[in-house]
């Protein structure tokens, strides 16, 4: 399984995976979807399955099919990338031993055995002696699943993280001692040792403790691709998609849209992202207040993107998506248009649902009217 965009941009989970193959039949996953567009930069769409289970759930199904389960990873720090396996092997049902390699290329970077027996064993000799890996520790997790928890404990975070709960930014760290505190709902209330965003809260809205996603980090790309694949977006405009601050959950729908109208900054940038090599237009509504977690400037990020076709700025970005899902959706997340219209006839209509909160509307990042 691999996760993260680092491992990916780095080369290292091509040669993990053309290493694996010298050893059997490899099956590859994507565990989480924020390395799915570094994926598709190292042409690894065809050689690794994508979809938006979580991790823990990738390694359950893989477990079902294979002798020795491989985790690639590149954490922020050799902790947190310990702290994310023993989280995510305790969840998968079904498994009881895992070979990570985390951080490969770095100093403090290597190979982790997690309750191994001869087959563990072999794969890591395997990698160690093929990729000049080595094997920095042998580790135990309990893998008994426990009751229902009101509080999730963050590991491994520094002040000033985003912290990200299913793909929604729920507040920022100020302290290394983090606890997500949950009321009996499952309803966010309380975030110890950070800020809370009311609005953020307020769209993750209720959920299990024990299943939610929680990332913590200053990017959610810490790396550069050596190459970036684009595809221009199509001259016609058929099927739309509404991606309202939770762009990670909306990638297979992306592939079968020719637009996406994204509603938050960040949100916009990763849309921007997906929609340059997807091949699809991306029309943004945003405050430029973003959280930070592609650049601290929206249109500084958005200035290269070959297929954002407008960036409406608003005032609040919340009260534009509300009434663009109303107004333009329809209240659903899909459109389909007959006769298929163009780009710019596209943007004109959704400007005219924001009319009464629009301030300006850029275009590729550069003003050009309101």
């Amino acid at each position: 399984m691999i996760h993260g965009p680092t491992v990916i941009d780095t080369g290292w989970a091509e040669r993990i995976l053309r290493s694996l193959k010298r050893l059997g039949e490899v099956r590859a996953k994507l565990g989480g979807t924020t390395g799915y567009v570094a994926l598709l930069d190292a042409g690894l769409d065809s050689v690794v399955e994508f979809d938006r289970k979580l991790p823990s759930e990738c390694l359950s199904e893989l477990n079902e099919w294979a002798d020795v389960l491989v985790l690639t990873n590149h954490g922020k720090s050799r902790e947190s990338g310990l702290a994310f396996a023993e989280q995510v092997l305790s969840r998968a049902e079904g498994v009881d031993s895992l070979v990570q390699v985390e951080r490969p290329g770095e100093p403090d970077g290597g190979i982790v055995l997690w309750n191994p027996d001869d087959a563990e064993r072999k794969v890591a000799e395997h990698l160690r002696i093929d990729l000049g890996l080595k094997i920095t520790g042998v580790r135990t997790v309990r893998t008994e699943k426990s009751g229902m928890k009101r509080s999730r404990r963050v590991a491994c975070v520094e002040p000033g993280d985003r912290i990200l709960v299913n793909g929604i930014t729920v507040g920022v760290a100020e302290s290394r001692n983090v606890e997500l505190v949950f009321d009996d709902s499952g309803y966010l209330v309380e975030i110890r040792g950070g800020r809370i965003k009311p609005e953020g809260v307020e769209r993750l809205g209720r959920v299990d403790p024990e299943r939610v996603v929680v990332k913590t980090d200053r990017r959610l790309r810490r790396t550069e691709p050596e190459r970036k694949r684009v595809k221009s977006g199509p001259e016609r405009i058929h099927r739309v998609l509404l991606v309202d601050h939770d762009a990670e959950r909306k990638v297979e729908d992306m592939h079968r849209s020719d637009a996406v109208v994204s509603v938050g900054d960040d949100t916009t940038c990763v849309c921007a992202e997906l929609g340059d090599r997807l091949g699809v237009w991306v029309i943004g509504l945003v405050d430029l207040d973003p959280d930070g977690w592609v650049r601290d400037d929206t249109r500084e990020s958005l200035r290269g993107s070959e297929n954002l076709a407008a960036l409406l700025v608003c005032e609040r970005d919340d009260d534009a998506g509300k009434l663009v899902r109303e107004r333009f959706f329809r209240d659903r997340e899909v459109r389909v248009l007959d006769p298929p219209v163009t780009v710019g006839e596209l943007v004109e209509e959704v400007k005219e649902c924001v009319r009464e909160v629009l301030k300006c509307v850029y275009h590729k990042a550069k003003e050009t009217s309101a």
